[in-house]
């Protein structure tokens, strides 16, 4: 039974991963920089959320998400194993990380907008680095300006989906209070 259930955890990251990925690219195609840098990136928001809910199945989640986003969009840059395990593994440190640093109990029950604000600027600024480094030591990228545009679209497309659901649980709280 426990096996089912976190099959179904899974699947339902990789399912969540891919659309929210591949309407990230429908709307914001014309605010990438390439076609791995995003000025404004949402899926980032998928990564924290994800870790943050279901821990180490996140992470497998957004592993075999990312694989499946990186063939389905035809990308042939760097080794797709390690991209995948950049994606999934940063948001489990950079969650940990802030966590610690933020002294916020397992379940986040003291999430305020200003920790949902540090928790996205760590996050971004693992995974932008993480991943820049890596492309830049594979293929010689551009460093610096993919770093800091990836930051950035990392940052703000958290913050837009976990400001839009914390937005949403409000919304839903005060629908069933005045119920």
């Amino acid at each position: 039974m426990e096996l089912k259930k976190n099959a179904i955890i899974i699947i339902g990251i990789i399912i969540v991963w891919a659309l929210i990925y591949q309407l990230n690219i429908f709307l914001f195609k014309e605010f990438s920089s390439n076609r791995f840098v995003h000025w404004i990136f949402i899926p980032q928001g998928v990564r924290i959320v994800s870790v943050i809910i279901f821990a180490e199945l996140g992470v497998i989640g957004l592993f075999l998400g990312t694989l499946i986003t990186y063939f389905w969009n035809g990308f042939t840059i760097g080794n797709p194993l390690i991209v995948a395990l950049i994606s999934s593994i940063n948001p489990y440190l950079a969650v940990h990380f802030s966590r610690y640093l933020l002294k916020l109990d397992n379940l986040f029950t003291r999430l305020s907008a200003e920790k949902l604000l540090l928790i996205s600027l760590i996050s971004a600024l693992f995974n932008s680095l993480f991943h820049q480094f890596y492309f830049h030591m594979r293929i010689n990228a551009g460093f610096s300006r993919d770093t800091a545009v990836m930051f950035f679209g990392d940052f703000f497309g958290s913050l837009i989906l976990l400001y839009s659901m914390s937005i949403a649980l409000r919304w839903i709280k005060f629908k069933y209070r005045t119920a």
